[in-house]
């Protein structure tokens, strides 16, 4: 547990830093994928970028009303303060794949291709987020006697639902590391069979991580609220993730949401119709300077004829 650093001077969170770097990860891998590998247009990962931007905010306004919605059912009253990841998953995912469809013309009728590949930049993302809870001494885990019990500084969280008599925690289970080492091996298999894996993020980080989060709450020691029957609230969000993984497999086959498939064939033909305006408003004067020089002798009509068919095949 490092809660925070001294660097010249400055008093720097951890947490904080991680969430930083983890956001510039996002954005870094994001970029090579979608730009690099498949080869979309800077100006078309920009608009991608922002606007994933504003569903990580709608994310976070989802983490927040969870976390508050199941303590407050713990506390019979309006509690508020804190996020569950998977709250913020169950709300923002959807209102990404939205705002995508949404605000990237080029994208309609694929939001949830491109959105698909904003999973593996989102899962290196969690991973540090996850150090980052680590080094704060929140989500640790229950008390244990193995070697992978850790010792929490006193007044950490750990140490006082776990005390020892010198003040500290007795050990308890990093949980916050072993999901940061899950999401980094994820998305280390992610890279590697991306091949296979391209067009299936989403459902594979379902599962994946779905399985993995409802495992690890039984390892869980600290307060997450609470339900009105046995599970805890991340394993009913984790149930919730995989029954998503099943529908989306469905509906990749074919199998269900039929007409929203044939709206989605509509979309992307729209999509491949859409021209930029400020392309075309340029374009439109460059065809009206060609036809003034065509008028004026300064070009052949049939050089004419072919610039025109080469602005439009831009288009």
């Amino acid at each position: 547990m490092l809660p925070h650093i001294h660097f010249f001077g400055f008093h720097i969170p951890m947490y904080s830093l991680m969430i930083f770097i983890g956001v510039i990860a996002y954005a870094l891998v994001t970029i090579w994928l979608v730009e690099k590998r498949e080869k979309t247009k800077r100006d078309e990962v920009t608009q991608l970028l922002v606007v994933s931007a504003a569903g990580f905010a709608v994310l976070g306004l989802s983490a927040y009303l969870f976390n508050a919605l199941f303590h407050s059912i713990e506390e019979r009253r309006l509690v508020f303060g804190g996020i569950t990841w998977l709250g913020g998953v169950i709300g923002g995912f959807p209102a990404m794949v939205l705002l995508i469809h949404k605000y990237c013309p080029r994208f309609k009728g694929n939001a949830l291709k491109y959105f698909d590949l904003l999973i593996p930049g989102i899962v290196l993302a969690h991973g540090f987020g996850r150090l980052g809870c680590f080094f704060g001494g929140c989500c640790f885990g229950a008390q244990t006697d193995s070697f992978l019990g850790v010792i929490f500084p006193e007044g950490s969280l750990a140490a006082l639902k776990y005390p020892a008599p010198d003040g500290r925690s007795l050990p308890v289970y990093p949980t916050q590391l072993f999901e940061s080492a899950f999401e980094f091996l994820l998305f280390g298999a992610m890279i590697i069979f991306y091949k296979k894996l391209r067009g299936h993020f989403l459902e594979t980080y379902a599962f994946a991580y779905g399985a993995f989060r409802f495992a690890l709450e039984f390892m869980r020691g600290d307060d997450r609220g609470a339900t009105i029957l046995f599970l805890t609230p991340s394993q009913w969000m984790s149930i919730v993730l995989i029954t998503a993984g099943v529908l989306l497999i469905l509906y990749s086959r074919g199998i269900i949401f039929k007409k929203l498939q044939e709206k989605t064939a509509l979309w992307r033909e729209e999509a491949k119709a859409y021209v930029p305006p400020r392309r075309t408003s340029r374009d439109i004067k460059i065809l009206r300077e060609l036809k003034e020089l065509k008028d004026e002798g300064v070009i052949t009509e049939e050089e004419f004829e072919a610039k025109k068919q080469e602005i439009l095949a831009r288009l």
